[in-house]
């Protein structure tokens, strides 16, 4: 797991880092299953990027360009990484 500085808290991840590009990508799948949509979502960029790693887990905190057929939106979600490497999308909210 990679680490993000020291210390307890929310530390800020570069956006290209591959375990947040791996959150994020999870985060779109579990995103597409739960939609009814005809048109899949797509991930245009992670806009910005946050973790908090407690011993062998972390949460990622992260804004999402998506876009679905040709609208593009913003989704704000919050996807957590358990000690075995599996991810959860813990909450996911349009971004105003």
């Amino acid at each position: 797991m990679v680490e993000y500085g020291h210390g307890p808290g929310w530390k800020s991840v570069p956006v290209h880092d591959p375990s947040a590009q791996d959150a994020a990508n999870h985060a779109l799948k579990s995103i597409q299953q739960r939609s009814n949509s005809l048109f899949p979502y797509e991930l245009q960029e992670v806009v910005d990027a946050n973790a908090e790693v407690e011993d062998d887990s972390a949460k990622f905190d992260m804004l999402l360009k998506v876009k679905r057929g040709s609208a593009e939106e913003k989704l704000k979600v919050v996807v957590h990484k358990n000690s075995e490497g599996s991810y959860h999308l813990n909450r996911m909210e349009p971004h105003v």
